[in-house]
């Protein structure tokens, strides 16, 4: 796609966008739906104080919150999927804020009844599950329920929690009003003195431009949006850490971020390892930045040229990048391939490329009932490849656990969620590298993989980090302010980078409002760990290890039926020892040697 500008989204040719008519038909259909759900709403009161009444009616509540749930997810998705398409269309952003507060209202309707299934005795719940069969997919939920019970509140105080969701989600929209909508970039100028537009869209593209003047006034252009409304931005942050730390502390945590660790029942050891396993190995960075820095004839790196490429980087239509990846995972079998094929293409699960007002980035939606959306802002090359790779591991998660496991179980946790998307990226490029091919399209795969190790597994353990201590000043009543978390943030970085990269202390610093995902409570680690992990994972696959395909499938079909560390134990992994984040690292320096051979530095 060009830079120079970005068609309307009424422009968007139908063959590149997702298919939203798979949730609903129009917006007349998702009204109809939505008001039939606010009027069953009520109906769920109808279990309260019931729920110890027979085996008959705990079924009955579980079938009637089931279908509601998946209703309400319908909506909701098919509201956000809208909006995200044009955020600066207002009627889409109407639809989102009212799907988000039937949202609030549905978890306000159903708070009671976790308190309430708590207080019944473990003994009669088992013997419920006894005499109706039916019931005993919800062992695993009613195990966890229990595990939790601690922090569980009375029927009023979850009540009152859920209808708050609403409000407390109010800084991460108005984050992305502000970071999809409103913000407005400088044009970038090229060594020759022609304008390129920047949009978020475009970045990644700019970046990898070989004109360092252009990646320079990308770089600055980008990071000077951010900065010129830093005070918004922080005070948006701000409002989101704070609501981080009053839901763990209104359920008796510590910290926020034992709250996040209980929820997937991740000891903090874990969190611990991936952290310091990231430090560690920051010498492995030392080394590559210092073989960039000579292959591109620098004195001195900046952050503008983390991405420059260091041969001719080839260009990737989509229909390449479908038949790469496709290739690539063909080790699963031919359903895993034709489902996946099927979804990039005809089924149309793909809104391919970036249009005016268009959500940043890339992420896979949907939910149980729907197909498993993927939204990108393909950019023709192979980073864009691996992303496309990267969001169809996490589609194929979904469509694998929907079609496993009941409703209740279709929410995997985050921890997990990485793991499938990870794993895609490598297994595309295991497979593109053992094909060999022209010295330029090596260094440009191993370029893409270090871009994605970059993101993974040194800036995600870095703003890890960094949330920890803005959640830190937070939980000791500190302010949490725009030129307070800069300061943080640049230091970090320019720890981190070491002597090879020149950090700009303001432009650098801002780069903690450019990450949307602080705004989940703590997620950021998750792709570390997911990181190291899919490695591990490929490999095996790749190498031909007996079973390991399968395991993975295995893996990918359990959804949230187990904890996070047991599913992946369904696949052969530890994530409580440091072995597979030293396994990643050891796979990322292995592509630091190839690439210093084939540079030649």
């Amino acid at each position: 796609m060009a830079t120079s500008a970005l068609p309307r989204r009424e422009d968007v040719v139908r063959e590149h966008s997702w298919d939203l008519s798979h949730i609903f038909a129009d917006g007349t259909a998702w009204d109809a739906e939505a008001q039939r759900v606010e009027a069953a709403l009520p109906g769920l009161a109808s279990f309260q104080g019931r729920l110890s009444e027979s085996a008959q009616v705990l079924q009955a509540w579980f079938v009637a919150w089931g279908d509601l749930r998946v209703a309400v997810y319908k909506l909701v998705n098919y509201a956000v999927m809208s909006f995200d398409q044009d955020t600066a269309n207002q009627a889409t952003a109407a639809l989102r804020e009212r799907a988000i507060s039937l949202h609030a209202r549905f978890s306000t309707a159903a708070a009671f009844a976790e308190p309430e299934l708590l207080a019944i005795n473990p003994a009669q719940i088992e013997a419920f599950l006894t005499v109706e069969p039916t019931l005993d997919i919800y062992r695993h939920y009613l195990h966890n329920l229990r595990r939790r019970h601690d922090h569980v509140r009375s029927a009023e105080v979850e009540q009152l929690l859920a209808a708050a969701g609403d409000a407390l989600s109010t800084p991460y929209s108005a984050y992305q009003m502000l970071a999809d909508s409103d913000l407005r970039f400088a044009n970038a100028t090229d060594h020759a003195g022609a304008q390129h537009q920047v949009a978020h869209g475009t970045i990644s593209e700019l970046l990898q431009s070989t004109d360092r003047a252009l990646r320079k006034s990308a770089w600055r252009s980008y990071a000077d949006a951010f900065l010129s409304l830093q005070n918004s931005f922080g005070a948006l942050y701000a409002g989101s850490v704070k609501s981080d730390v009053f839901l763990a502390q209104s359920r008796g945590y510590a910290s926020a971020l034992e709250a996040s660790l209980s929820g997937a029942n991740v000891p903090q050891a874990v969190y611990d390892t991936v952290i310091a396993a990231s430090t560690r190995h920051l010498p492995i960075w030392h080394r590559y930045w210092d073989i960039r820095r000579r292959a591109l004839g620098l004195e001195q790196l900046e952050p503008c040229d983390i991405f420059a490429p260091l041969a001719a980087s080839p260009t990737v239509s989509y229909a390449e990048a479908v038949a790469m990846i496709c290739a690539g995972m063909a080790p699963l079998g031919e359903e895993y391939v034709r489902v996946a094929r099927a979804g990039l293409t005809s089924e149309r699960w793909v809104d391919i490329y970036p249009n005016q007002g268009k959500a940043s980035g890339a992420y896979s939606g949907g939910c149980y009932g729907t197909p498993p959306f993927i939204l990108m802002n393909y950019g023709d090359n192979l980073i864009s490849m691996s992303t496309l790779a990267h969001e169809l591991g996490h589609s194929m998660h979904s469509w694998h656990t929907n079609r496993a496991q009941p409703v209740i179980y279709s929410d995997y946790s985050l921890f997990v969620a990485e793991v499938a998307s990870n794993f895609n990226q490598a297994m595309v490029r295991g497979h593109l590298l053992a094909q060999g091919g022209p010295r330029e399209f090596q260094i440009a795969l191993i370029e893409e993989a270090m871009a994605n190790f970059h993101r993974y597994l040194f800036v995600m353990p870095i703003l890890s980090q960094f949330e920890q201590q803005t959640h830190a000043w937070a939980e000791a009543g500190e302010a949490v302010t725009a030129e307070r978390m800069g300061d943080l943030l640049a230091g970090m970085l320019a720890r981190s980078y070491g002597p090879a990269v020149q950090v700009d202390a303001v432009r650098d610093g801002i780069v903690w409002a450019q990450f949307s995902h602080l705004y989940s409570n703590f997620y950021v680690y998750q792709y570390a760990s997911g990181i190291a992990a899919a490695n591990t994972l490929a490999d095996g696959v790749l190498r031909g290890e007996a079973g390991a395909a399968e395991r993975y499938l295995q893996f990918l079909s359990a959804g949230g039926s187990r904890y996070p560390l047991d599913a992946l134990a369904l696949a052969g992994i530890d994530m409580t020892t440091p072995a597979a984040m030293d396994r990643a690292f050891g796979v990322m320096e292995g592509f630091v040697d190839r690439l210093e051979g084939l540079v030649g530095v």
